[in-house]
């Protein structure tokens, strides 16, 4: 078998070992997959995009799965509505309702989507998100970047419906 042959071989054999291995860790909610690998790969992106990415890997279900019941003493209710437990995703993570079902499977007791606007609009000029790495936190200067009411709702209507 000539080298470059066996190289391809090598090279493909390593590649689908990765990506088995990666789905493995992925779907079992392996925590270093999330830590050293995503985190890294976020760490290098320019924060919005970081954020958008984030996002869309919610919205595809590539999230860390909570398997475990919460007990009953974390049971809050409020208003009249139940929840699991007490901890939230407040808005902002989700500006536009792209994700929140697997955000839910995380193991939060609710969330919030938005802000939502009436119309659609563009928020704040770019760049508006800033990493503060010494602090370990983020500036969030969006504004209210929006879909728009009627898309979030019908991404609403469409998730409830699964």
């Amino acid at each position: 078998m000539p080298t470059w042959r066996r190289a391809a071989s090598v090279s493909g054999f390593l590649i689908c070992a990765a990506g088995a291995t990666g789905y493995v860790m992925l779907y079992s909610g392996n925590p270093w997959l999330y830590k050293h690998v995503l985190m890294g790969v976020a760490a290098r992106l320019d924060p919005e995009r970081a954020h958008a990415l984030a996002v869309y890997l919610a919205a595809k279900g590539f999230v860390p799965r909570d398997r475990t019941r919460d007990p009953k003493i974390l049971h809050v209710s409020l208003w009249g509505k139940g929840f699991p437990n007490p901890v939230g995703l407040a808005a902002g993570f989700d500006k536009h309702a792209e994700a929140y079902p697997a955000l839910l499977r995380c193991g939060f007791g609710f969330m919030e989507v938005g802000s939502v606007t009436p119309l659609p609009q563009p928020g704040n000029s770019k760049p508006r998100v800033f990493r503060l790495h010494q602090d370990r936190a983020v500036i969030n200067r969006y504004g209210f970047n929006s879909h728009g009411c009627e898309v979030v709702r019908e991404r609403l209507i469409i998730a409830r419906g699964r």
